[in-house]
């Protein structure tokens, strides 16, 4: 797993061979390699999709030699897959936290669980806005082997959404509720307002925690467990 580096970001995911000792300056070289080429990478996904992206024009955006590519990542689905990990780590990470709060929860404390979630999610989408994009981008456009990566993120956000109302209604947080379309309901929700959100359409960034105290407050309102 990547390391975060003085400013909060994660260091790029590299090949298990490194040239030179860690921390030298073969390394530290290697490193920027691979974050200009992640970033050049990224910039085009967005602007044009991966599928339509080339390895060929990757290379170019980058200002770096094709045998560069191939000694950073194996193919662009490996490519997909190193840019993405940051965020999709992030993501898992808050939502471990989340189950685990539900597993002790009472039904005062519910409420705060669901709003801290909500909270650590918007961090992650500030931290990691343009991967975020990305992912919203991707997630929903046909499998392929470049996406696979983005795939596999959105299929651990449904398994683990589907979880954590389990867990909630196991406790009798909440109504009997079926937890695959409730968990789809605010998954859906919640890729349409951080779409809006990060192309700012229609959400500005300044209403971005009014908006999330709203969700958490609809969604509650409707599975929440009654007296």
């Amino acid at each position: 797993m990547s390391s975060p580096n003085a400013r909060g970001r994660k260091s790029p995911r590299l090949p298990r061979k490194r040239p030179g000792p860690a921390g030298g300056k073969r390394d530290r070289n290697r490193r920027e390699t691979v974050q200009t080429l992640h970033d050049a990478a990224l910039r085009l996904f967005l602007a044009g999709g991966i599928e339509g992206v080339t390895i060929d024009e990757i290379v170019a955006a980058a200002g770096i030699a094709k045998g560069s590519f191939y000694r950073s990542a194996a193919d662009k689905a490996d490519l997909v897959s190193q840019i993405m990990t940051p965020v999709g780590d992030e993501v898992i990470a808050a939502l471990d936290r989340c189950e685990q709060g539900l597993r002790v929860a009472r039904a005062d404390t519910l409420a705060g669980i669901y709003v801290q979630l909500a909270s650590d999610l918007s961090v992650v989408v500030a931290r990691q806005a343009r991967l975020v994009l990305l992912y919203l981008q991707e997630a929903r456009s046909p499998a392929s082997p470049a996406r696979r990566s983005i795939h596999a993120i959105a299929e651990q956000l449904t398994t683990r959404a589907v979880a954590l109302t389990q867990t909630a209604r196991a406790h009798g947080l909440i109504r009997d509720v079926d937890p695959e379309v409730s968990a789809l309901t605010v998954l859906g929700a919640i890729d349409t307002i951080l779409f809006e959100h990060l192309r700012q359409r229609r959400l500005p960034a300044s209403r971005g925690a009014s908006v999330i105290n709203e969700l958490v407050t609809i969604v509650l309102r409707g599975i929440l467990a009654r007296p």
